[in-house]
């Protein structure tokens, strides 16, 4: 069974360019640690290549001659020259930029610009989506007498909106009395778009437009009329993409999709990669790079694809001869091999969708052509990358705290690990009381280190001891500082918990400990959980990390907490 799960691995991601952890671990329904060390004896046997959060096929010989140190298990864009990278929500962008500006690493922007960038890759999604909306008006003209009740299955990013509004302004243009029934966010994924479109059908009969931003919702919107047995000469189903094999299929199948917006992550890839060198070296070129788009039908297909075993193949011939590319993809001069990047980073915000693995396989041809590295990056591992090292940091921070000959109190959580490796490294004398598992494992060898364990009732789903036997030892102990982590705190409802039975031992720690600091990064700061262990006032001193906002740090100072920072 391993054996056979390793081969689907690897044809898997040389079909598909890359493939996350996470959704390989969903794919065979087995831990993300299964994947791990499958993963790791593929790159071992270098079959595949690990990467940031999942896994790549391994570069052709040419390019592979090239990587003459492995990817480090450190942070990706202390291996990287420019980033290509696409905006996926206010507080990624700002801990991308941030990343990026430490390092003083230029960013491309691909779809959406998360602003600070050199240059944004796109489609001009509204004239885009425009052109799509007149083809539909014009086709409900003609075989709807006229009118149009769209479904419109929208996303809250910009450039998606762009595309609705643009789909419903070209319609309007053709058919001015067209309605928009509904106008829901579908979540930009198959099954929340196929549940949508299931109940609009049943409510709203009268739908017989339905656009879709991407090509997963057209997919959900799509299986939604076969299962409501919708007659396919009433309906459209206008995906706006064409992104790969799967809508292009349904296209060439005219059954409920009978046109659609081409994006060709063929052109996009090799200009984003063309653009990352520019940035790279400093050259000047246009802010707004735009991609070109094409409304094609199922007799327009075959003027850009061309159907193979292999699947849709674009034809360049026609593409050059009938679109504008940005950017030349293909110079007449070879280039020499200081003036590229040594190595690219694409940060990919849906694995899953195939517009990111098409656009990935296109730009890994091409920098191979160039003889240049890519590493991908799955932009949640990134997240919680970012999260990991600031957490380290406080940590570090925190360990600066014991004195010699101090007693402290350590319970459970990440944060807490971490302070362990960090005491661990300390060279003078103090005593160490927990009720964690993974603490204690870690201290156990450290002789200058007096280890008391709480014991207790053991919790395996965090290592913790706790319960009775635990708050009575407590109860007999004195610490000068308990080094406390807790799941989220807030001004008003003070230091919150997840489950009761380790908020009753936390705060037989507070209650044991003549100083309380407490260690939270900023992703906790604001969050009320489920059980209140104590007001905020019982702190002292709060170690976090520099992505703290300000208004927080300044209703600390005023209720007399202290702020320490700990720098990433």
């Amino acid at each position: 069974m391993a054996d056979q799960r390793l081969e689907l691995i690897v044809s898997l991601v040389e079909e598909r360019g890359f493939v996350s952890i996470k959704e390989l671990s969903q794919l065979f329904d087995v831990s993300e640690v299964t994947i791990r060390r499958a993963v790791q004896r593929l790159d071992e046997e270098n079959r595949l290549r690990r990467t940031h959060g999942g896994v790549v096929p391994l570069p052709s010989p040419t390019a592979r001659s090239l990587a003459h140190e492995r990817l480090g298990e450190g942070f990706f864009t202390d291996r990287v020259d420019v980033l290509i990278a696409t905006s996926i929500g206010t507080y990624s962008d700002r801990v991308l930029l941030a990343q990026a500006e430490k390092r003083n690493i230029p960013i491309v922007a691909e779809s959406l610009d998360p602003s600070g960038s050199r240059a944004l890759v796109a489609v001009d999604n509204h004239a885009a989506s425009l052109a799509l909306g007149r083809w539909a008006g014009h086709y409900a003209q003609q075989h709807f007498d006229g009118q149009a009740n769209v479904l419109d299955l929208t996303y809250h990013l910009r450039n998606t909106l762009a595309r609705s509004h643009g789909f419903i302004a070209g319609l309007r243009e053709v058919l001015p009395e067209a309605q928009t029934i509904l106008s829901i966010n579908a979540q930009s994924a198959w099954q929340p778009a196929y549940q949508v479109t299931l109940d609009a059908l049943h409510v709203y009969p009268s739908i017989n437009v339905i656009f879709a931003i991407n090509d997963a919702t057209a997919g959900g919107a799509i299986e939604a009329c076969r299962q409501a047995e919708v007659d396919p000469a009433s309906i459209l189903v206008l995906p706006f993409g064409l992104e790969g094999n799967t809508l292009r299929d349904a296209l060439l199948e005219g059954e409920y999709c009978k046109a659609g917006l081409a994006m060709f992550p063929e052109i996009v890839g090799p200009v984003c990669i063309e653009a990352a060198i520019k940035a790279c070296n400093g050259e000047m070129m246009s802010r707004q790079l735009i991609t070109p788009h094409a409304v094609l039908t199922s007799q327009t297909l075959s003027d850009f694809y061309t159907r193979t075993d292999a699947g849709w193949q674009i034809n360049w011939e026609n593409v050059q001869r009938q679109l504008t590319i940005p950017l030349p993809i293909n110079p007449p001069a070879p280039r020499e091999q200081d003036a590229l990047p040594r190595r690219i980073g694409f940060v990919v915000p849906h694995v899953e969708h195939e517009w990111y693995q098409n656009l990935l396989f296109c730009m890994q041809r091409h920098v191979e052509r160039l003889q240049v590295e890519l590493e991908i990056v799955d932009a949640d591992q990134n997240l919680k990358d970012e999260v990991t090292l600031r957490r380290r940091a406080i940590a570090h921070v925190a360990a600066t705290q014991v004195q010699p000959g101090e007693v402290i109190l350590v319970g459970t959580g990440q944060i807490s690990v971490y302070l362990a490796e960090e005491l661990a490294k300390l060279e003078h004398e103090f005593t160490v009381i927990t009720n964690s598992v993974q603490v204690f494992g870690i201290l156990h060898d450290k002789h200058s280190i007096g280890l008391i364990s709480t014991g207790g009732q053991l919790r395996r789903a965090t290592d913790a001891l706790v319960g009775p036997t635990a708050e009575e030892v407590l109860r007999g102990l004195r610490a000068d500082k308990c080094l406390l982590e807790v799941a989220g705190f807030t001004i008003e409802f003070g230091l919150s918990h997840t489950n009761l039975s380790e908020v009753t031992i936390k705060q037989a720690m507070i209650r044991a400990a003549r100083e309380v600091i407490l260690m939270a990064d900023h992703t906790q700061a604001g969050q009320e959980s489920v059980v209140q262990i104590a007001p905020t006032n019982v702190v002292s001193k709060l170690i976090s990390d520099n992505a703290l906002p300000a208004s927080t740090r300044l209703d600390l100072a005023k209720a007399g907490i202290e702020v320490v920072l700990a720098q990433t």
